[in-house]
């Protein structure tokens, strides 16, 4: 399973952030799932998607084994993480780590800013496994630092993300304290959806999500009402499965691979089927990225079961995205009162 975990780099010049993929048990994995789905949507895979980095066992020979032990602590993670990165990529020389944040200088002069926040929340409960999960972290660097990103990708790898507003805010405020090229890329191209979510546009590879700056989401002619159009019919194609739902308790479970389970609240046609299987209105929540979890909101007891399963992603998953549930009415997304 690949499951591309939000680490966020910021390179100077920068006309994206990127996100790299990192293997770990995602939150919906822990749920104790039925055995069998209740049903299944095929996608249309596009075939000609490179293989991701998560199956080259070379690259983990970039990391110190001590990365592999069960007392490691996050400041000697960061460090680890630091050397890997110049052992894969020599052309890369470290300036600091401070705040967990890996700075690093190019050979061209340019810096770039590695913060390891969710590679850490991602790896930190599996020692042992921790080589294999950052595999994807490594390929993500060294394609920005060749610029892979920005002279490939068009409008056929660009994807819709349900993200939070917090990472929004978070986003505004480091770009505010930037100069220059890298300002403007923090600038992203991002629509609110209901109360704590919003939809941010990204160029997506095998092993990054490269988030699109407001003025590259212009120059793709991409507003708030396209995010459903080619855009999400990108998205679909970019499933790594088929869209699985289960159903337990009442209440429905979502998944497809661990990268996209939060966006496919904008597929009409999967929310439509969840729908046709609810009496009441329906609820969902998108706790983490890598979940969505549906609700018939005439029944309490399973709105209140999707609530708990909300609770207990958002405090022991990584990469959060609302603690919130909300209505899906015929496409349009409402906040759950």
């Amino acid at each position: 399973m690949k499951i591309r975990g939000q680490v966020f780099f910021l390179a100077v010049p920068l006309l994206c952030m990127v996100l790299p993929a990192c293997v770990g048990l995602s939150p919906a994995q822990n749920q104790g799932l039925p055995p069998e789905p209740l049903f299944v949507i095929k996608v249309d895979r596009d075939k000609s998607l490179a293989p991701s980095a998560v199956d080259d066992s070379s690259l983990d020979k970039f990391f110190s084994d001590e990365i592999e032990q069960p007392g490691l602590n996050r400041d000697r993670f960061d460090r680890i993480m630091a050397d890997a990165i110049i052992k894969f990529d020599p052309t890369q020389e470290l300036v600091s780590i401070k705040d967990h944040n890996i700075s690093l200088k190019r050979s061209d002069g340019t810096t770039s800013s590695t913060f390891t926040d969710n590679a850490w929340a991602v790896c930190r409960q599996i020692p042992g496994k921790r080589k294999s999960s950052l595999r994807t972290f490594l390929c993500s660097t060294k394609e920005i630092n060749g610029g892979a990103f920005n002279k490939s990708s068009g409008i056929n790898d660009v994807v819709p993300l349900v993200r939070s507003t917090e990472m929004i805010e978070q986003t505004s405020a480091l770009g505010a304290s930037a100069q220059g090229a890298a300002a403007e890329s923090l600038k992203l191209a991002w629509h609110p959806i209901a109360p704590g979510i919003v939809c941010v546009y990204a160029s997506d590879s095998p092993n990054s999500l490269a988030m699109l700056s407001a003025e590259k989401a212009a120059q793709f002619g991409l507003g708030a009402a396209d995010m459903k159009k080619v855009p999400l019919q990108n998205l679909l194609s970019h499933l790594p499965t088929d869209i699985s739902v289960y159903a337990q308790n009442g209440v429905f479970m979502v998944t497809c691979g661990g990268d996209f389970e939060s966006s496919l609240i904008l597929d009409d046609r999967l929310m439509s089927a969840l729908k046709k299987r609810v009496k009441g209105r329906l609820v969902f929540g998108v706790s983490n990225k890598d979940v969505l979890i549906a609700a018939d909101g005439g029944d309490p007891s399973a709105v209140a079961r999707a609530r708990q399963l909300i609770e207990r992603n958002i405090r022991e998953g990584s990469r959060p995205v609302s603690d919130k549930l909300y209505y899906w009415d015929d496409g349009k997304i409402t906040l759950w009162q």
